[in-house]
């Protein structure tokens, strides 16, 4: 099957540079070698993820359980890494077998109407199944929800359609298991941000009749392209240089533009993952350094009428990705209408060739104005090249990790809010 296609032509950088971080990536591309598939000893655990078998029975095991109860709904009850990326797969394949909902968040009168809506399929007799995803077991946010719909599956003595997934050993894993709900084990070292290919992803994704076995082959794939130690062949390898290399020239910014709705999920989970594994106060030795790259999400041709100009007359700070799809399903300019006359230049094209002009016509303008990007191509979208462009920037993200010399898997920050909160909570 055809690979998703990286170009860097217009993100250039001087081949002196190139060969100082292929020498200087050389030890960290071994470690991420040795660790692929290797187990979950390590912070590298995510890179065996997509050959566990044995996760991937369970998950199976579980999701026909819970398919054989014919469902009329999905929640999932998660925040951040316990979500966004299911949603970015979602949103891309545009799998709706049944409707699904994401509870990620404590805002009132989002939330009751979910509840609304899971009420009215509930008393009908019907099922709703409840998905609760927290790693830590203790998320503010994540349990608050879980205790609202727990309660209502208590009502209906529907119960059965509640499935837990949360480390093992956890508080919520323990509950789970002491209350006899169906629940599933995040690896230890698998942080929230690299689970996709854990329950995580998979379970819901599953519910939701995605191929999960192609999504997982797809990242496998990836393993000698992420693990190649000549730069300008290891996709995930050469764009974290690029990012490290353009961030010491002030662009501090990074943008995933896609041009195409589908793969804007994928934006947004990315957005996740580079914040919390780059922005880092200390550095491995305990310095301060204060670093980090600021990730954005921009939406092609929409934005183009919000940030263009931003984009290519303000600050030279920042530096882009453009994410498309090579072939979509296509619609054509109707014809015989009042407005034929308006846009000469669109008669008799269809709407992917407009758009591919709109995506030519962007880049040159970003080269006129100077301002470097590189792009990201999926033949198609499909489950398989959702899973090579996770894993691919998953990879990169550890890679520029190294660069940065900071541990691009923890996120000691995030805790100072949940910290607050809890004290506020509880009147300290």
């Amino acid at each position: 099957m055809k690979p998703i296609q990286f170009s860097y032509t217009h993100a250039t950088i001087p081949s002196e540079k190139i060969t100082e971080f292929q020498d200087r990536l050389a030890p960290e591309i071994g470690r991420v070698k040795a660790a692929w598939g290797a187990g979950y000893g390590t912070d590298y655990a995510s890179l065996s993820l997509p050959c566990d078998d044995e996760l991937l029975a369970q998950v199976e095991s579980v999701a026909r359980e819970k398919k054989a109860l014919n469902p009329r709904m999905l929640i999932v009850i998660g925040i951040g890494g316990s979500n966004l990326g299911t949603l970015a797969v979602l949103k891309a394949l545009g799998h709706n077998d049944i409707p699904v909902a994401f509870a990620d968040t404590v805002d009132a009168p989002y939330i009751a109407c979910i509840y609304q809506q899971a009420e009215q399929i509930i008393a009908q007799g019907d099922e709703v199944i409840i998905v609760v995803i927290s790693k830590s077991g203790s998320t503010t946010e994540t349990i608050a929800n879980a205790q609202l719909f727990s309660a209502l599956l208590q009502q209906y003595k529907k119960e059965h359609g509640m499935v837990v997934i949360s480390d093992a050993g956890s508080p919520l894993f323990e509950i789970a298991k002491k209350h006899q709900l169906a629940h599933l084990a995040i690896p230890e070292k698998v942080g929230g941000r690299y689970s996709v290919f854990s329950a995580v992803g998979l379970f819901p994704l599953a519910i939701m009749g995605v191929d999960i076995r192609a999504l997982r082959d797809g990242a496998q794939s990836m393993e000698a392209s992420c693990t190649n130690t000549y730069l300008q062949e290891n996709s995930a390898a050469f764009s974290a240089a690029l990012l490290y290399y353009f961030y010491h020239k002030g662009m501090v910014i990074h943008d995933s533009f896609a041009f195409s709705h589908a793969l804007s999920g994928i934006g947004d989970w990315y957005r996740q993952l580079m914040a919390e594994s780059i922005g880092k106060a200390e550095n491995s030795a305990g310095q301060k350094v204060h670093v980090g790259i600021t990730p954005t999400v921009s939406i092609g041709s929409v934005d183009l009428h919000s940030v263009a100009q931003l984009y290519l007359a303000g600050p030279n700070n920042r530096i882009t990705t453009f994410l498309t799809v090579a072939n979509q399903k296509d619609i054509a300019v109707a014809s015989g209408t009042p407005f034929d006359s308006l846009v000469p230049m669109i008669q008799e094209k269809t709407f992917n060739e407009i758009m591919d002009a709109i995506l030519q016509g962007t880049q040159k303008a970003y080269q006129h104005a100077h301002r470097p990007y590189t792009s990201i191509e999926l033949p198609e979208i499909s489950a398989y090249h959702c899973g090579q462009l996770f894993q691919m920037k998953m990879v990169e993200i550890m890679y520029l990790g190294f660069l940065f010399d900071i541990n691009p898997f923890n996120q000691p920050q995030v805790e100072l809010y949940k910290k607050e909160t809890r004290k506020i909570l509880s009147h300290e």
